[in-house]
C-alpha cells in the first residue's frame, strides 16, 4: 500500500525506506495522480506527483528504477538544507504505478469524495476515475516488459 483510505480530507503517502507523509484534500490526488502517472508511462519519461502537507508541500519525482521524495517548506523565500527533506525510495515507475492502481481502484468512492466542492457531481467523477483506471492498467499491461531485469533506460 502506498495511499492509504481517504479519511476527513486526507490520506497517508509511504513508500518503501521512507517515512509516511500525510497529503491533504487541497490536491485532488487520486485524478491527478493518475493523470501524471498515464503520461509517465505513456512516453516512458519520468513524472512527478504533488501533495499538500499543510504547511509543507511533498513533491515525488518518480523515475525509472527510483522514487525522489522532496519535502520542501511553502514559503517563497531562498530555503536553507533545514527547510528541505530528501528521501529515495527504491520503488520504479512500474510498481509505482501498479501501487497507485491497487490503491485507488480499493477505495474508489472514498477517493471520488476526497475533493469535492460546490458544483460536485459523484457519478460523472466516478466515471472519469474508472476510465483513467482502466487506462494505467492498458499501460501497465503494455510497458511493464520495459522495466524487466535486463533493461535499462537512455
Amino acid at each position: 500500500m502506498m495511499l492509504s483510505k481517504p479519511k476527513s480530507g486526507w490520506t497517508d503517502f509511504t513508500l518503501q525506506g521512507c517515512n509516511t507523509y500525510g497529503l491533504s484534500y487541497l490536491d485532488d490526488i487520486a485524478f491527478e495522480w493518475l493523470d501524471q502517472a498515464i503520461h509517465g508511462l505513456e512516453k516512458i519519461i519520468p513524472f512527478c506527483v504533488k501533495g499538500f502537507l499543510e504547511p509543507d508541500r511533498l513533491l515525488c519525482t518518480v523515475s525509472y528504477w527510483n522514487c525522489h521524495i522532496i519535502i520542501e517548506d511553502d514559503e517563497r523565500y531562498l530555503l536553507d538544507d533545514e527547510d528541505v527533506t530528501n528521501e529515495v525510495s527504491h520503488t520504479s515507475m512500474i510498481e509505482f504505478c501498479k501501487y497507485l492502481h491497487e490503491d485507488i481502484s480499493l477505495n474508489i468512492k472514498e477517493w471520488v469524495h476526497f475533493m469535492d466542492y460546490k458544483e460536485f457531481d459523484a457519478e460523472k467523477k466516478t466515471k472519469i476515475l474508472e476510465q483513467k483506471l482502466d487506462r494505467l492498467k492498458e499501460l501497465i499491461s503494455e510497458k511493464e516488459l520495459y522495466f524487466e531485469e535486463n533493461r535499462c533506460f537512455l
